[in-house]
């Protein structure tokens, strides 16, 4: 994993609209996940693209705060991970299993994401799984609550759970357990992520962010605007994309990239 001198905290908090740390650290992290959300989008357009997306910091930082791109898990989780680090926080990474259907899961141990612990307590950090909790989630079950939804760490066998309250009943996004990671232990299911017809970023196109008042996503063919629950669809044609791009994620896939 290369760090480059170049790589600066001032630079990414720039990127993401935050003009300066309190020293709050629990108002802080909230702020800074915020501000993750709305301003560095999830996406896997090199993904689709066939670009290679490799496990190293210097390059991740430069498409994400440099060149205004977003990424997916391990970009996203990955680089807010150094952040936190190089704010004094007490930061590991860890691995889940994303939930597909009820009792139905994805590929084990192929997502990223983050435990900070303060004043004693873990929770939960998470800025790169879509449509999901937008605060710190205590893992003591303590619920959090926001405009996406109400959200729990709840025990069930050997693993917590991330669950959200969907339909009347508690639905799991996510199991983990607390087990430190490192980034090279994600390497092969990053690749397998890439790659794999198994995998769910391999087959569209996904590009999203959260707003204020709920979400904006592009796929395929669609963009799909969520205000305050109330969903709405719209279709555009493929010669829009880099218009859609830019405007609605400030990405734009033509521009001079920087090295």
């Amino acid at each position: 994993m290369t760090i480059n001198k170049e790589m600066n905290v001032n630079e990414y908090l720039k990127r993401i609209k935050v003009q300066s740390i309190t020293g709050n650290a629990i108002e802080d992290i909230k702020w800074l996940q915020r501000q993750n959300l709305y301003y560095v989008p999830f996406e896997n357009l090199d993904v689709i693209n066939k670009v290679p997306v490799k496990l190293d910091l210097s390059p991740i930082y430069h498409k994400i705060v440099r060149n205004h791109r977003g990424g997916f898990c391990y970009e996203v989780n990955g680089l807010f991970h150094w952040l936190l680090k190089q704010l004094g926080y007490k930061v590991r990474m860890i691995s889940s299993t994303i939930a597909k259907e009820k009792d139905q899961w994805y590929r084990s141990h192929t997502h990223l994401t983050n435990i900070v612990t303060l004043k004693g307590v873990d929770y939960l950090i998470e800025v790169a799984a879509g449509d999901t909790v937008r605060s710190p989630v205590p893992l003591t079950g303590e619920i959090v609550e926001d405009i996406s939804g109400k959200y729990r760490i709840y025990p069930i066998g050997e693993f917590l759970h991330l669950q959200k309250y969907l339909d009347n009943e508690w639905a799991s996004v996510y199991r983990f357990t607390t087990t430190p990671r490192t980034f090279s232990f994600f390497e092969e299911v990053c690749r397998w992520n890439q790659t794999s017809p198994e995998s769910p970023f391999t087959q569209k196109k996904i590009v999203t962010r959260a707003t204020e008042t709920g979400r904006l996503t592009l796929t395929n063919h669609e963009i799909i605007t969520t205000i305050n629950g109330e969903k709405k669809k719209k279709e555009y044609q493929q010669d829009e994309l880099p218009i859609l791009l830019n405007n609605l994620f400030d990405i734009d896939m033509y521009q001079k990239q920087s090295k």
